[in-house]
């Protein structure tokens, strides 16, 4: 989104890792912003995949939300997100310490389905990439 880094398969390894695709039009990724900058403070690495939107909107909201992002990746003309099977905003994959995508979430991450769904699965890919 700013400057010109890429996402390589690189990044993507070591560590388990969420992508979250997202855009500031989406009603329900604001509901779930906050849930996502409360687990990148606890350490969790989340991508993000800025979807069907404008870049300075982007830039804008990630300013006033604050970013919980380690590389956001603009897809203004949802390509990318065609080539992953997104449907729409807010999908979040999960990616284990190899880079390979692992499972997907439809829908918002509050702290319900967090708690309930998925921190477990997220923790399942965090403990097998311990040596």
């Amino acid at each position: 989104m700013q400057g010109d880094k890429t996402l390589t398969q690189a990044d993507l390894q070591g560590k388990p890792a969420l992508v979250n695709v997202w855009a500031t039009w989406c009603i329900s990724c604001r509901v779930e912003h906050p849930v996502l900058n409360k687990l990148a403070e606890k350490g969790v690495v989340i991508y993000g995949i800025n979807y069907k939107d404008d870049n300075a909107s982007a830039l804008k909201w990630l300013a006033e939300f604050h970013n919980p992002y380690q590389l956001d990746i603009r897809d203004e003309d949802g390509n990318l997100g065609l080539n992953l099977g997104v449907y729409g905003a807010p999908e979040t994959f999960f990616i284990d310490a190899k880079g390979v995508i692992r499972d997907k979430f439809v829908g918002v991450i509050d702290e319900t389905v967090w708690r309930e769904q998925l921190a477990a699965k997220y923790q399942a890919l965090v403990d097998e990439a311990k040596p």
